[in-house]
């Protein structure tokens, strides 16, 4: 059992950011529940999207998966989150940046399961998935493979204005850096995807 060690709590504590607290007690305090309503209609695309550096594949199969060196599968819903897995496996699970990895097209019908599968087996605001990081990259994921001449289905549209409006209410101020940085980013992809 850990005990508290008013010392080591002065010595983390002196170093953060006034932001970095009261984002953290913000969470805590007021948290928030997921905005359920439909999603506007995603905008038109003018021009070509430039692809860009494609990520190495991660999908071995429609339910297999290769993250940090380690080959994984996802049967059902509890496998999204399960608690024999690593967390940053599963953070890479949720990213879902296979949609725009290397030869990605050959992979379009295990992709389209998956999207169904991710919206299906994550409820809004729980598990992994919802937490503001993964949220970020896989927003970002999936616009760019909607970029990339595919059909995102109604529901899929609908996750993401859902996944947007999460994002937008837990945005990781109490860690800053690279986190917030990637907040941001999806914040815009999906400022911009739903613009009219």
């Amino acid at each position: 059992m850990l005990t508290m060690n008013p010392a080591r709590y002065f010595h983390t504590l002196r170093h953060l950011r006034p932001v970095q607290i009261t984002g953290r007690l913000w969470h805590r305090v007021n948290p928030a529940k997921p905005d359920l309503r439909a999603a506007p209609s995603p905008s038109l695309v003018a021009g070509q999207w430039a692809t860009t550096v494609e990520r190495p594949a991660s999908m071995l199969a429609a339910d297999a998966f290769r993250f940090l060196a380690v080959i994984g599968q996802v049967r059902n819903a509890v496998d999204w989150n399960h608690p024999a897995r690593e967390k940053l496996w599963l953070y890479n699970l949720h990213y879902f940046d296979d949609l725009n990895g290397v030869a990605a097209a050959e992979r379009t019908a295990w992709h389209r399961a998956l999207l169904a599968r991710w919206v299906a087996e994550n409820p809004p605001g729980v598990g992994n998935g919802w937490e503001p990081y993964p949220s970020s990259l896989r927003i970002v994921n999936w616009i760019k493979w909607w970029l990339a001449g595919n059909v995102l289905e109604l529901a899929w549209v609908d996750s993401l204005a859902v996944q947007a409006r999460w994002l937008r209410r837990h945005i990781e101020w109490h860690l800053l850096g690279n986190h917030l940085f990637v907040n941001a980013k999806a914040l815009v992809f999906a400022g911009l995807f739903f613009c009219r």
